[in-house]
């Protein structure tokens, strides 16, 4: 037990500032913020049917067809 405490804590140690630079950086761009607010409107302006997020998540490919024609990652 001693020895996976130890493992979880160093890989926090580790991981923990890359993962927290990798969010600022995301956060930080404002043409990013932008492209995500543009595809959030498209995103609730094409998605008229209550029930087609239970279907198969068209709601979200409509999100990220958006992202990706913009050049970013969804």
């Amino acid at each position: 037990m001693n020895k996976l405490f130890t493992a979880v804590a160093l890989s926090a140690v580790i991981a923990g500032p890359a993962l927290v630079q990798s969010a600022n950086a995301q956060r930080l761009d404002p043409a990013r913020e932008r492209v995500i607010r543009e595809c959030m409107v498209q995103q609730n302006r094409d998605s008229h049917d209550g029930y087609e997020g239970k279907k198969g998540g068209g709601i979200q490919w409509t999100y990220r067809a958006c992202m990706v024609d913009h050049g970013e990652q969804p």
